[in-house]
């Protein structure tokens, strides 16, 4: 899921949003979500809805799910019979899973908000985007009002996007990803602004829409004027931009550290497999951000979209998402990915949780990031 969060709405989010409320809260607890667990998949026990959903697609002659998002993505096409069999062994169903390698969740957003305007079949039955493309997409109406909570008791409020117009899969831990076979454990930095030390000048990078610079800025040490100008010192450091999910870049030497990173999965993922790839949180930096999915109210096939996001977060899905992507939501049960969140909190870390209604709540989130963006781009 190696993808950027990218905000190419962020003047039209700005003209039709409010002031905000304070800051954000702090992460719930995976605890609180234990006894929710639901049916395992593959039981052939589900809730009404579910039960509703696989008769309205049978009655609707919903046979193809039409699938579109970068092809590194949930497994992307080599993942997509995977997904598959999970589904039809899951429902009882013969469905296929169409997959097209499609462009950014920016691009793919944009796409979508035009094909339902102008009353056109949905490019993909179900949107996947970060929070970020979630929050712009509230007041366009782009996507269905639909209560996701019906289809599993996993499902709680707080994973709902406002008008429950989406729904959090995936939760991340945005950071620093280095080589670990180049830099040592003593230099790892433990602040955002050890990364300004003179040792790194020419050494790192950072990405292209300096992905999660505007979240870190609401956190309390640091503010939006702060964040600017250590934005601004940390571009005379970096020697290039590169995107999310091109680890082989750290990997190779070119780059000793990716500043900031979109999550934690990458390096753990890679390094699983014997790659020389860390990561750290700076103990000033931790967030928490997700990814969603959501059904475009011009789906072709709707009924098919719904019971394909339940798979995503059933109790096997999830462990599916975590065996292709290393990542998994840290608030569903038997969540492997709760354990970091557990052990940044041992440290007496707490991170904010941002998510598609903090962007609502803070369209200024959204503009400043384009600003830190544009500082970072115009060093290049």
């Amino acid at each position: 899921m190696r993808l950027i969060a990218c905000f190419a709405f962020s003047v039209l989010l700005a003209a039709c949003q409010s002031a905000a409320p304070a800051g954000p809260s702090p992460v719930g607890s995976a605890a609180g979500n234990a006894s929710a667990a639901g049916p395992p998949a593959g039981t052939g026990v589900h809730s009404p809805e579910v039960q509703r959903l696989i008769a309205a697609a049978q009655g609707a002659g919903e046979h193809e799910l039409n699938l579109s998002w970068s092809d590194n993505t949930l497994g992307g096409s080599a993942g997509v019979g995977r997904w598959q069999t999970l589904f039809n062994r899951l429902y009882g169903l013969d469905v296929r899973i169409s997959f097209t390698p499609g462009p950014s969740m920016t691009d793919m957003a944009g796409r979508i908000s035009q094909e339902v305007v102008a009353g056109r079949k949905a490019s993909t039955d179900v949107l996947l985007g970060g929070e970020a493309h979630v929050g712009s997409l509230i007041d366009l109406d782009v996507l269905e009002r639909y209560d996701y909570s019906a289809l599993t008791p996993r499902v709680t409020a707080d994973m709902l996007a406002p008008l429950d117009m989406a729904v959090e899969f995936t939760s991340r831990l945005p950071g620093i990803t280095y080589n670990s076979n180049i830099v040592p454990p003593a230099d790892v930095p433990r602040l955002l602004e050890d990364t300004l030390h003179p040792r790194w000048k020419g050494r790192i990078a950072s990405t292209l829409n300096a992905a999660s610079f505007d979240r870190v800025a609401s956190r309390p040490e640091w503010g939006a004027e702060r964040m600017t100008a250590f934005v601004t010192r940390l571009s005379e450091n970096i020697s290039g931009l590169m995107r999310c999910g091109e680890a082989t870049r750290i990997m190779s030497g070119e780059f000793l550290m990716l500043v900031m990173d979109c999550g934690s999965y990458e390096a753990r993922r890679q390094s699983a497999n014997g790659a020389p790839l860390a990561h750290v949180i700076p103990e000033d930096a931790a967030t928490v951000l997700f990814f969603y999915l959501g059904i475009p109210r011009t789906s072709a096939h709707p009924n098919l979209a719904k019971l394909y996001t339940n798979m995503v977060l059933s109790e096997e899905g999830q462990r599916t998402l975590f065996d292709i992507e290393a990542t998994d939501h840290y608030a569903l049960p038997g969540s492997q990915s709760a354990a970091e969140l557990s052990g940044l909190r041992a440290k007496g870390l707490e991170p904010l949780r941002f998510d598609a209604r903090y962007v609502v709540e803070h369209p200024d989130s959204m503009k400043l990031g384009d600003d830190l963006a544009k500082i970072l781009r115009e060093k290049r």
